[in-house]
């Protein structure tokens, strides 16, 4: 009699914990992508486009051997959190090992990668970032007891200390005259704060006796979650690798900034739905049809989110980088534009991506990311041959543009949802954000306004908004509601707080 519900009830409860979450962790975003832009400006200023070439060639090497962090194993752990309690010292174990074997691995490959790319300076680079490996994977198994806690609230507000900290070190060493290390040292100094911190709020047991079965299914389950960790990490610096054969420090470090400042909506919308869908998918595992619905819907929310942003940021890109820059930057407008356009479009398949792996369906993931490396490879080497930096932005955009969304409509479909249902999430976002920004770029034409860059900045912003709000009202008038009630709810809640603080 009482079963019912007790489940309703607990849906429900769920429902909240993930909308209160989302709407931290989006307030964060916004927070993260201001301080992300002043940030941006800043650098662009104290450091020269080889600088930031030199880096986006470490990170090559860096970003690569830091799939070695964790080995999957917050996947994993994330499956148990019924018996997480069991589970914490294997696993801690495990991550911290093959951190340290990261760290090593970066410090025995700097010297070939230095060679690879003719620049010495790598060496210390790469040493610089590795140290921060092993730091972080101290972390690992106290933020999966804090997501599994769905305490998105520490979650944001621990980011945005971390987001402000990263960007007033790295401006600090530009200021000091560090060049490219200005990036490099602040990674080990805030793996430090962050361990302690973690450690403080939420401390693991790792001394508890565990068994050798434990630590070969952690093993097993992680292997193939770090496999295809791996490959989406090294496809996520094919780009930077190709250019770093083929182009100078300078065209590197234009294109480097470039792709920084476009992908920055993307990662954090996409980032923090990630993060708070997880374990809300994971409780949802018993119940499949509810646990893909729940995938859609929140398909659906970010796609209307990220692309207005995305496709405005290519708006704004010729007038905002020339209003802040004058000439200095202008050659980067080309590839903000293309990767702003392309890039909204991978957003959808982290959230599919963490269906699957909330579906313990690794290995299918890891047929998508052993499909999509050499696609993207051989998508960006045919570009930079054809057309140096510039066809590698046409062909990272291309492919952002076809392989993700094929790979949400494969994943959805079998989960028996309609093709139109996902076909929608792409086409009606994209095609209300293009409109909307192409009006306001014609707004921004007109005379009197074209002549004036931070004029044209601030009409194509306000007619956009103006512009997308409205026609989102008229054609998908549900996902308007949606979204002006999350966006009110938080309102409220913040009146609330402030009422009851004082």
């Amino acid at each position: 009699m009482n079963t019912t519900p007790k489940k309703r009830h607990g849906s429900s409860a769920l429902s909240r914990a993930a909308t209160s979450g989302f709407i931290w962790l989006f307030v964060q975003s916004f927070a993260a992508r201001g301080i992300g832009f002043v940030s941006q400006l800043a650098l662009a200023r104290l450091l020269l486009p080889s600088d930031w070439g030199t880096i986006g060639l470490a990170f090559t090497v860096t970003q690569i051997a830091n799939s070695l962090v964790s080995f999957g194993v917050d996947d994993v752990l994330l499956q148990r959190q019924k018996t997480i309690w069991a589970w914490m010292a294997p696993a801690f174990w495990v991550s911290f090992t093959f951190g340290m074997l990261g760290m090593f691995g970066m410090f025995a490959i700097a010297p070939f990668a230095a060679h690879w790319y003719h620049s010495s300076e790598l060496v210390g680079l790469i040493c610089s970032i590795a140290i921060a490996t092993p730091l972080r994977a101290l972390a690992t198994v106290p933020s999966v007891k804090i997501r599994a806690e769905m305490d998105f609230k520490f979650l944001a507000v621990y980011n945005t200390f971390e987001i402000i900290a990263l960007q007033t070190l790295t401006i600090l060493f530009a200021w000091m005259g560090l060049g490219a290390y200005s990036f490099a040292l602040p990674f080990p100094i805030l793996g430090v704060v962050k361990a302690v911190y973690f450690w403080r709020r939420s401390p693991p047991t790792i001394f508890r006796r565990f068994q050798r079965v434990q630590v070969r299914y952690i093993l097993g389950s992680s292997s193939i979650v770090f496999a295809s960790r791996s490959l989406i990490e090294i496809l996520n610096q094919g780009d930077y690798i190709i250019l770093g054969l083929i182009a100078t420090k300078d065209v590197v470090g234009l294109y480097f900034f470039a792709f920084r400042f476009s992908v920055q909506p993307v990662r954090m919308l996409a980032g923090n739905f990630n993060n708070v869908l997880f374990p809300a998918l994971a409780t949802l595992r018993s119940e499949p049809l509810k646990q893909a619905q729940a995938a859609l819907k929140a398909c659906r929310l970010l796609s209307y989110l990220v692309m207005p942003f995305c496709f405005m940021q290519a708006a704004m890109a010729t007038p905002g980088l020339h209003f802040l820059f004058g000439e200095r930057w202008m050659n980067a407008v080309p590839y903000v534009q293309i990767l702003s356009i392309g890039l909204p479009f991978d957003a959808m398949s982290w959230i599919t991506g963490s269906l699957l792996s909330a579906r313990r369906e690794f290995w299918r993931s890891f047929y998508f990311a052993a499909i999509s490396v050499p696609l993207f490879f051989v998508l960006a080497y045919a570009g930079g041959r054809i057309d140096g930096a510039m066809g590698v932005a046409l062909a990272v955009a291309l492919y952002y543009f076809i392989y993700p969304p094929v790979t949400s409509i494969l994943v959805l479909c079998r989960l028996e949802i309609s093709f139109a249902a996902v076909m929608e999430v792409y086409l009606m976002p994209s095609i209300l954000a293009g409109t909307a920004m192409l009006i306001a770029y014609a707004c921004s034409l007109t005379p009197y306004v074209r002549d004036y860059d931070l004029v044209r900045v601030i009409v194509i912003g306000c007619v956009s908004l103006i512009a997308y709000t409205t026609m989102l009202a008229v054609f998908r008038p549900e996902i308007y509601v949606q979204l002006r009630d999350r966006f009110m709810g938080l309102v409220v809640k913040i009146k609330r707080k402030r009422e009851i603080s004082t």
